[in-house]
């Protein structure tokens, strides 16, 4: 049983069949087409059946599997293929044995869901003084870019985050960080003020309160 290809389920042909083959299969779920590398059974498309036929040969390195999954690197259109293979399990009340085993670990690779919408939310805390947290949720990869207003429309900050992943950024470690200060560093007065999210072709703004 030398060599990667006879091993059922030996996606990326590295001699073991593990969390990385199911994460290649998982990432092309839906797919169809000829001689997609995901297709391990070869029909030419990529559903349950390959999933299963890698769950099912996984063997001992399922114990590494969670650990493992904290590794992994997806791109956008993988978890959203990903996304798609965990409801298709979830939606089959009768799983077998190898759907489950699928399942759980699709579950610790992708334990958090992609936004389906971009979007801008409230500030927290707010009111406040000096400062606050602004969380959004990307639904595609974007350039992000926040900007602060006064009540007259005037921009007084600017907060550049460059390209981002879509995702959820919403905890004070992923979200916005504003200090209060404006672009040359002077602490802003006491009232409204406006926040804008733009990312790509979206914009949305909302409005907070800095009490001192």
């Amino acid at each position: 049983m030398w060599g990667g290809s006879q091993l059922k389920g030996d996606v990326n042909s590295d001699g073991t069949v593990n969390i990385f083959d199911l994460v290649m299969v998982a990432g092309s779920f839906g797919q169809t087409g000829v001689g997609l590398k995901g297709d391990v059974n070869p029909d030419g498309s990529v559903n349950i059946f390959d999933l299963v036929l890698v769950a099912g040969n996984f063997g001992q390195s399922l114990l590494a599997a969670p650990s493992m999954a904290a590794k992994i690197e997806l791109s956008t259109e993988q978890k959203r293929h990903i996304a798609s293979a965990i409801d298709q399990l979830e939606s089959n009340p009768n799983r077998s044995s190898a759907e489950e085993i699928a399942l759980n670990v699709l579950q610790a690779i992708l334990p958090e869901r992609l936004p389906t919408q971009t979007q801008l939310l409230a500030n927290y805390p707010n009111p406040f003084n000096p400062e606050t947290w602004i969380p959004f949720k990307l639904a595609q990869d974007s350039t992000v870019i926040a900007r602060i207003y006064d009540l007259t429309g005037k921009q007084i900050r600017m907060i550049e985050l460059g390209h981002l992943s879509a995702g959820n950024y919403v905890e004070s470690g992923k979200a916005i960080y504003w200090d209060g200060k404006t672009e040359t560093g002077e602490a802003v007065s006491s009232g409204t003020y406006f926040y804008q999210l733009r990312a790509g072709e979206c914009t949305e703004i909302r409005k907070m309160v800095i009490l001192k």
